[in-house]
């Protein structure tokens, strides 16, 4: 008896508030509606009926407290038909103002003159925090205040990258055309159209780079280098637009990867031999075996685009890092996926291809990470692998404030897992 009457005392509460809260919404949102929102007599109407059905059926609700269970179910049960029926009337009626109310939330937000002091006002707020943020950082640095600071025993050094040596003009000059052919191969443009837009983007850019210190009038050293491998794909970046062809990413670098596979790595032919020769996959020993073989020969062939890379003075320093045998058993056999981490310091394409990112272009020249994606997809070519890349860029020396953020490094991430 005591838990029925405490039920419904509870059930009498709920409702009163969502009457008063349905109430208190549509006052507000009568006063409010000749300033923000657009006048519907309609939806006026069917508020004001479903305030006053709130307020009857709850009226009943209590008179009707001291009746029997069943009686007080049933009350119940009408008041949630009537209260359904109500809201899926007024909802009913919402989507008829609903792109015109959005339009008019939108333009006060976007344009009246309220709008733009709270736009501006959280965007200097949050500018404000992000520099209170920077100098408590800092301040935690110079003093060493926090638990993580303390444990790390200091700030990591800065990284000793060796100087660059020089630049093997004749490979530089091959890679230009190679990109040139991949470029023309994947989206059948003539050479000449090809020539004119490179010209074009030389003639307009050349004087800002001139004034940034690079001198044309010396040999080709990794500034001009750089300079040329911006104009050269700012060129195709600007024909995809253009000329509105459909690109494929992928494709393209798999296209010039596997054109730069025999000039940085000089022994694929003989590791391509090796592969042609490998066994077919009739049996799992024979399809790990493969595997193995497969990965081997793509570490060798990477292993010596890095050393050719870092000899002919196109990257500072290049390493990779090492595959245990554990992790190598669970890719054989299909329990695990591969990850190799590629670092490469002093990269002198890095500022083209950061540019040409800025920019919004999304074909830019890391020639490493090519090669060394093509150079596993060949060696794997009798598996189902399925070999992915990416690059990221870093600051190898550490500092808390963001202004001193300079990229140093690409590190190159490849990912190979069955498909």
């Amino acid at each position: 008896m005591w838990n029925h009457k405490f039920f419904l005392f509870l059930h009498i509460c709920c409702w009163t508030c969502i009457s008063n809260y349905c109430s208190a919404l549509y006052i507000f949102a009568r006063r409010t509606s000749n300033f923000y929102f657009p006048s519907n007599p309609c939806f006026d109407k069917r508020c004001q009926i479903l305030s006053r059905r709130l307020k009857t059926d709850l009226h009943d609700e209590e008179e009707t407290s001291l009746l029997p269970s069943d009686l007080s179910s049933c009350s119940r049960r009408l008041f949630t038909s009537t209260l359904a029926i109500s809201l899926v009337s007024v909802a009913a009626t919402k989507p008829a103002c609903a792109s015109e109310l959005g339009a008019m939330i939108t333009k006060a937000v976007t344009t009246s003159d309220l709008g733009i002091s709270v736009r501006k006002s959280v965007v200097k707020g949050a500018q404000m925090m992000d520099r209170i943020d920077g100098q408590w950082e800092k301040f935690s640095d110079d003093y060493g205040l926090g638990a993580a600071r303390l444990s790390q025993g200091g700030r990591p050094q800065p990284r000793n990258i060796p100087p660059l040596k020089p630049l093997n003009v004749e490979m530089a000059k091959t890679l230009l055309d190679l990109s040139d052919e991949s470029f023309m191969e994947q989206s059948g443009i003539s050479p000449n159209l090809l020539s004119l837009q490179i010209n074009k983007v030389d003639n307009a850019v050349r004087k800002s780079f001139e004034r940034s210190g690079i001198d044309f009038s010396d040999e080709m050293t990794g500034s001009i280098f750089n300079y040329y491998c911006y104009i050269h794909f700012k060129a195709y970046c600007d024909i995809i637009v253009s000329m509105k062809i459909g690109w494929n990413k992928k494709a393209f670098e798999n296209i010039l990867g596997d054109k730069l596979l025999p000039v940085l790595a000089p022994s694929y032919d003989s590791v391509k031999r090796d592969i042609a020769t490998s066994g077919g996959i009739n049996s799992k020993f024979q399809q790990r075996t493969n595997l193995l073989r497969g990965f081997e020969a793509g570490l060798k062939l990477t292993d010596e685009i890095l050393t050719n890379l870092v000899s002919n003075g196109f990257v500072a320093l290049a390493e990779r890092n090492q595959i245990d045998n554990e992790k190598l058993a669970d890719w054989s056999d299909d329990l695990a996926d591969i990850q190799l981490s590629i670092p490469l310091d002093g990269d002198i394409t890095l500022n083209s291809q950061v540019l040409l990112q800025e920019q919004g272009f999304r074909v830019y020249p890391d020639f490493a990470r090519f090669a060394i994606a093509s150079a596993f997809q060949q060696a794997l070519t009798n598996t189902n692998q399925n070999v992915s890349s990416d690059e990221y860029y870093m600051d190898t020396d550490y500092s808390s404030d963001p202004d001193q953020f300079e990229v140093k490094q690409v590190l190159l991430n490849v990912v190979i897992d069955s498909n």
